[in-house]
């Protein structure tokens, strides 16, 4: 089996995206021959933020890119996130791609489960009818986003009570969710990374994303890819992605060009 190269939070359409990045490490795994497969983890594109049908078109080459991964022999797997949570309902074979909840590979070398889960799944603020809910937007306005969700989640106001007492009320609720992952986060990133760790089964592997804090625990077992976004608030590393080859688990950095820096040492954490 090759190797295979997984990255997430991408997050076309946001401000902060480092999309022509993104692009150039599209070409990079093309050029490579040494990778079977690709795993998109969720937050391909920003349908919270952004207009979706603006969003696909002007991101339509990041597709063009995808298919001819695919065409090339390279499996492309596409994983829901929070911030893109409707794909999972684009599942016409026209559309040329399958999008998963999330993904479980083996890889042949160490009889391994490589487990493949977004990660909003270990975040208490996630729940999939809000998920969906604000990928429903029309609007490049951030008020018009923010009042949509609304206006839904009143709907579904008592179903969803404790969470909004959890954050203060619907109000602070949805201001919360339209914060940056590194700002919301913070506060409880111990928890949504400890939930992570303790969701692991013997012989399993688990490569997540959403904190956007790229890290790989000292056992090796659990992984996240980090994220596409550049926040000035924090010093994460942006750019990165995940190799993965038996039991093998390395962290990089895409640089540009043909060129990704190995950033596992400095970024192995216990886990929580």
């Amino acid at each position: 089996m090759k190797k295979v190269v997984v990255c997430s939070d991408q997050h076309l359409g946001y401000t902060n995206s480092q999309a022509d990045e993104f692009r150039s490490f599209l070409d990079y795994v093309a050029k490579r021959n040494d990778i079977g497969a690709l795993v998109v983890l969720g937050d391909l594109v920003d349908m919270w933020r952004r207009d979706v049908s603006g969003l696909f078109l002007e991101y339509s080459d990041v597709a063009d890119r995808l298919s001819t991964l695919r065409r090339s022999g390279i499996s492309v797997y596409i994983v829901a996130g929070n911030h893109d949570y409707h794909l999972l309902r684009l599942q016409d074979p026209g559309y040329h791609f399958e999008f998963h909840k999330d993904l479980s590979l083996n890889s042949s070398k160490e009889g391994l489960n490589y487990i493949f889960k977004h990660g909003w799944e270990f975040d208490l603020a996630q729940q999939p009818p809000v998920m969906e809910a604000l990928c429903h937007n029309l609007s490049d306005d951030a008020g018009n986003a923010r009042s949509r969700v609304y206006n839904f989640l009143m709907i579904l106001k008592e179903r969803l009570s404790d969470l909004f007492d959890f954050h203060g009320g619907s109000d602070e609720y949805i201001r919360h969710l339209m914060e940056p992952a590194e700002t919301r986060l913070k506060p409880y990133l111990t928890d949504v990374e400890g939930k992570a760790c303790r969701s692991l089964n013997d012989n399993e592997i688990l490569i997540f994303g959403h904190t956007h804090r790229p890290f790989v625990s000292d056992d090796k077992r659990v992984v996240n890819t980090g994220s596409w976004v550049s926040e000035p608030q924090t010093n994460y590393k942006f750019n990165t992605f995940v190799e993965l080859d038996g039991d093998q688990v390395v962290l990089f950095r895409f640089v540009g060009g043909n060129t990704a820096e190995d950033i596992t040492v400095e970024n192995t954490i216990p886990c929580p």
